[in-house]
């Protein structure tokens, strides 16, 4: 009999080990395989077509087996190379009239199906010296989610050591997929977003609450209706001016409802009514799979990154004063941004800017559009215990224009 299971849980992030044990109890014939296959799921397009999660499939590993001393076999198996596929970074900006976004491609659905195959040689079998290859029914095949992040090394070691994973203490847990701390200083026009994955495989409908304390310490409760699916993330577009939080408001705090009681975790935003010259906002994918916001207050200088190439002409007997030999053949520019976070950030806003100094996808909002930036590579010195404060006045954050720039 063969079977299997997976390590981890049934939604685990790209970036990690994703390890799928397959045993036998009857491993049998010669050079035997243990087999893994993993078939994408297709999802539905806005435009109602039908794409597979991960195209290429299905995918098939084989495996020696191990030997174990009862004569079964047992095989790991190692799959993430075949989920780290590119994702949509699809996020919401400016924000709309919805609550709950769906981004339908930014998980991948797969089937997982254990097997084995191995050359038949009991001669007395008419299919002696052909090679075998049995499969688990159909009906056995394991759904199992990828998201797009991964863990750090010790955050992993932690969950080991507590007898975790990423599945049973977010997915299951149901919190929202971020690192930012709670009770976090936002301003009143920073746009702010929250991830979520449902657990399950069955649509539910659920209210989105959002109490958010007056300046005059009453607190008052909005309720915004959410039909969530479990096939795609949703996005929770938590802008204070959008969701009708006063502007001299204090605080607010996000959670989910079933109509009866809390449904996982909250969040409770603090609106930071300070005056500050200089506000720059950002969104970046962040390890768990989401699209963070995060908010900077420091100077900010604007330069141009610019490259070329010339050539060399012969000028003739007409050339003028305007002619020239030296001739520029080719000619781009990327804007940089020079970002200083500012001395409004504490301890926990600086744990959790190592998310978006390791994210490869970047945007910045400027002149209230949204530009894809890429962060320089530095040592990036987050605190100093020498000194008083923390340094983000002196921490240097570069961005340059995730574009080659040429006019003609």
């Amino acid at each position: 009999m063969i079977n299997h299971s997976i390590y981890g849980g049934l939604v685990q992030l790209s970036g990690n080990k994703i390890e799928i044990e397959v045993v036998n109890d009857d491993v049998k014939g010669e050079s035997p395989r243990a087999l893994l296959k993993a078939t994408s799921s297709t999802k539905e397009m806005p435009d109602g077509s039908l794409v597979e999660s991960i195209p290429g499939g299905p995918f098939i590993d084989p495996k020696v087996w191990s030997i174990q001393p009862d004569g079964s076999g047992k095989a790991i198996f190692d799959f993430s190379e075949y989920f780290d596929a590119p994702v949509d970074y699809g996020f919401t900006f400016p924000a709309g009239n919805e609550i709950a976004v769906k981004h339908p491609l930014r998980s991948f659905d797969l089937n997982i199906l254990a097997g084995c195959s191995y050359i038949e040689n009991d001669i007395a079998s008419a299919e002696f010296g052909d090679k075998k290859e049995l499969w688990q029914a159909p009906g056995n095949a394991v759904a199992i989610r990828i998201l797009k992040g991964g863990m750090s090394q010790d955050r992993q070691a932690s969950y080991n050591e507590s007898g975790l994973n990423f599945y049973q203490d977010y997915i299951q847990g149901n919190k929202f997929l971020t690192h930012r701390p709670n009770f976090q200083r936002i301003s009143y026009n920073q746009p702010v977003r929250l991830w979520y994955l449902l657990p399950g495989t069955i649509q539910v409908v659920r209210s989105l609450i959002v109490e958010y304390t007056a300046a005059d310490n009453s607190v008052t409760a909005l309720t915004f209706p959410v039909t969530l699916d479990p096939d795609g993330l949703y996005e929770f577009i938590l802008d204070p001016s959008m969701l009708g939080v006063p502007a001299d408001a204090k605080q607010f705090k996000v959670y989910q409802s079933d109509g009866v009681t809390q449904v996982g975790e909250s969040r409770t935003f603090v609106i930071d009514h300070q005056y500050f010259e200089n506000n720059t906002f950002l969104f970046f994918a962040n390890s768990l799979s989401g699209i963070d916001d995060v908010w900077f207050t420091g100077a900010v200088k604007l330069s141009l990154n610019s490259e070329g190439e010339t050539g060399l002409q012969t000028l003739d007997r007409t050339a003028t004063t305007r002619d020239r030999s030296v001739v520029v053949t080719k000619k781009t520019a990327s804007r940089k941004w020079s970002i200083f976070p500012g001395n409004r950030l504490n301890a926990s806003d600086i744990e959790a800017i190592q998310d978006l100094i390791y994210s490869k996808f970047i945007w910045l909002v400027w002149n209230g559009r949204i530009v894809p930036v890429n962060l320089e590579s530095s040592e990036f010195e987050l605190t100093d215990t020498m000194s008083d404060l923390f340094i983000n006045d002196q921490l240097e954050l570069v961005f340059t224009e995730a574009h080659k720039n040429n006019h003609y």
